[in-house]
């Protein structure tokens, strides 16, 4: 079945594949059963109605976050805007070259990202190492060779992870798309700031979200969801636990201590601090720079992914609706000047 993309649709009917993103119970007025139900056509998203249904009936008949669909899709007016109805959905197996076009996908293919984030963790040491494969020596045991291990030993995980459930890089890749951004970022504010140790902040940096990939797990379609584990602890928690486990297995190859200790613990600090405040999910205050700096660059790449996001569907010289994670109110627009270099 052709795509039809929802940017596309005017009043009236449609069938179409599409992603399910999302399925959320609720209820109409009068106490009857509905669900909301989050679309994707890769390039644009709705939230459609199915009423008189639960999740639970929907997940019996194939239908759950992440999947994929052929829906039957009736859209009307309501209060001088479009509204979604679903008056069928059924799952569907796609074939690949009509499945990559329903993916949102970050601009740059996230097997590359992964392969480029490993090289620019080896560049960060400064030292020798082969750059034609993702290899680490056997005896090496360096910040670069602990980190360049836990990636390489999850790549295919971490190449397909999403970043996050909403607000940023929410998408296929978006993790790899995010820690590039930032280890990009790092390499040029070591440039301006000597003080800074660029081995650990690159790798600090490379590792800081890796508890993601226990934390959620990512569907094909990129669609993440939050796991037991990640209900329970958190991806801070997760990654260093990761790292320990990382660290214990090479003092148990060798028969001693693998990996220094203090840089071990100083990788482990800036995931711990990594959120900035406890408020915000940290675990302690950045008592180091390079924690500092990392926290910072998060900050950054995240809101400006927003930015991105939200300018893509937006006019110049307009404003926003309230962007929720641009401030902590919640309540903040982003406008969209027409002279800057936005398009």
């Amino acid at each position: 079945m052709a795509i039809v993309r929802f940017n596309t649709m005017e009043l009236g009917t449609y069938e179409t594949d599409t992603v399910v993103s999302s399925i959320t119970q609720a209820s109409t007025s009068n106490n009857k059963p509905m669900l909301k139900v989050a679309l994707s056509d890769g390039e644009d998203s709705i939230t459609a109605l199915i009423f008189d249904s639960t999740k639970k009936e929907l997940a019996a008949g194939g239908i759950e976050d992440g999947c994929t669909a052929v829906i039957k899709l009736e859209i009307t007016e309501y209060k001088g805007n479009k509204s979604y109805k679903i008056v069928s959905i059924t799952p569907a197996r796609l074939p690949e070259d009509e499945l990559k076009q329903l993916i949102k996908l970050p601009p740059v293919d996230p097997d590359k990202l992964a392969k480029d984030i490993i090289i620019l963790i080896k560049q960060s040491s400064g030292r020798d190492y082969d750059m034609s494969n993702l290899d680490i020596p056997s005896d090496d045991f360096s910040l670069t060779a602990l980190t360049v291990r836990i990636i390489s030993s999850n790549l295919k995980a971490f190449t397909k992870s999403s970043a996050a459930k909403g607000m940023h890089h929410n998408i296929y890749g978006g993790l790899a798309y995010h820690t590039y951004r930032m280890i990009r970022s790092a390499y040029s504010i070591c440039e301006v700031y000597p003080l800074l140790n660029r081995e650990l902040l690159v790798c600090g940096t490379a590792l800081h979200d890796i508890g993601k990939l226990i934390e959620m797990k990512t569907t094909d379609t990129g669609i993440a969801s939050y796991t037991d584990m990640g209900n329970l602890f958190g991806h801070p928690l997760l990654g260093i636990e990761m790292i320990d486990h990382e660290v214990w297995n090479k003092d148990q190859a060798i028969g001693g201590r693998s990996y220094n200790r203090e840089q071990v613990a100083m990788v482990k600090h800036m995931i711990a601090s990594h959120h900035g405040q406890p408020e915000w999910g940290a675990i302690r205050y950045p008592s180091t720079p390079e924690a500092m700096i990392l926290h910072e660059l998060d900050m950054i790449d995240s809101r400006m992914y927003m930015y991105e996001e939200n300018f893509a569907q937006m006019a110049p010289g307009s404003s926003s609706d309230p962007v929720f994670g641009i401030a902590s109110d919640g309540k903040t627009v982003i406008y969209k000047n027409s002279f800057s270099n936005y398009e």
